[in-house]
């Protein structure tokens, strides 16, 4: 909307200030790579509802996992004169959604994926702050607590088959350097073959099946994410298999199903909490269009993720009912709070 209102407002919160810039129901677009995986639709909701407090108008669209939809809805927002744009640049969508925004003067947040070149660069000042997971730590977990959790063959080998993410995204690049890194400590595991899921369940349960046909003695699955995991273990059940019992299988993500999973004992481990990265960015991109500036040193964020195994799923469902933190927005922005110390919240156990 472009629209700000000069005046004395006051927040739900009592917090902010008689005299203070509110920016008036700022139009805020988001871009996310498909609304067919579980993880997305709970990164939208909690915007949503960061959205809801704030009093942003959010525009969503879908790029339904194809790179031309991904440009044609930055073309989009951007054609509509939003205010701000929270993007995930899958299939090397960075630059020309960069390039689109900062000749419309639109400020951008990426999220989940991030860029060759950090935030705040020369050549994009428009280009924000990036917030997402810390993936290769992420992978890097998964992979132990799977080799851990494998008993050796007759050969003394571990066999494990690997589900990737979408080829080229940072996101699936760095969850498996995460797991080079614990095969590079671990020369008793053999991979037995690769593919590449594209982070979905459908596709994901395909290449798996295909993988496994070939490869029966696959005793673990490293799957990058949450739908790639109920995929392959779709799979591992169709085949008349018990996942976690006859193949082992982790995950990232934390969505319902798969915390369900590890409760079961079918999903070995899980780590995750970082759809939360959208309502992060959400504030900080809120704060900026409200005149508080993100300092280049606080601009990108790598999240500490949530790890949850079967003994912590109670603990995990007394902390976070419905798989929700308690987080409050308004308390969360500089703009209503100007003692806020910052929009990031990671995800831990009480005790």
């Amino acid at each position: 909307m472009r629209n700000y209102l000069k005046g004395a407002l006051v927040g739900a919160l009592g917090l902010m200030s008689a005299g203070t810039a509110l920016a008036e129901n700022p139009d805020i677009g988001v871009i996310v790579p498909t609304l067919d995986a579980q993880f997305w639709n709970s990164y939208v909701e909690f915007m949503q509802k960061g959205a809801d407090e704030l009093g942003v108008d959010l525009v969503v669209l879908n790029a339904d996992n194809k790179p031309d939809q991904m440009i044609k809805g930055l073309e989009d927002l951007v054609a509509q004169g939003v205010d701000g744009i929270i993007f995930t640049p899958y299939w090397a969508t960075a630059v020309p959604g960069l390039t689109m925004a900062k000749d419309a003067n639109i400020p951008v947040i990426m999220t989940d994926s991030y860029a060759d070149f950090p935030p705040q660069d020369a050549l994009f000042p428009n280009y924000l702050a990036f917030v997402g997971p810390s993936d290769r730590d992420a992978g890097r977990q998964m992979a132990e607590a799977l080799f851990a959790a494998i008993e050796p063959s007759e050969d003394g080998k571990k066999y494990i088959a690997v589900v990737n993410g979408t080829a080229g995204t940072s996101v699936a690049i760095d969850r498996r350097a995460g797991l080079q890194d614990a095969l590079d400590a671990n020369p008793d595991i053999v991979v037995v073959g690769e593919v590449d899921g594209n982070f979905v369940r459908d596709t994901s349960q395909t290449v798996f099946e295909s993988l496994w046909q070939g490869n029966p003695n696959v005793q673990g699955v490293w799957a990058a994410n949450g739908g790639t995991a109920t995929g392959v273990m779709a799979a591992i059940t169709n085949a008349g298999k018990k996942p976690g019992e006859d193949i082992v299988v982790v995950a990232m993500d934390l969505n319902p199903e798969n915390v369900d999973a590890v409760e079961k004992g079918e999903l070995l481990f899980d780590i995750g909490g970082h759809w939360l990265q959208g309502g992060f960015a959400l504030v900080m991109l809120y704060d900026h269009l409200n005149g508080h500036g993100i300092p280049a040193e606080v601009a990108n964020v790598k999240l500490d993720l949530l790890p949850l195994t079967q003994d912590r799923v109670a603990q995990f469902r007394s902390d976070f009912p419905n798989g929700v933190p308690v987080y409050g927005f308004k308390a969360r922005s500089k703009t209503y709070n100007p003692d806020a110390e910052t929009a990031v919240f990671e995800m831990k156990y009480s005790n």
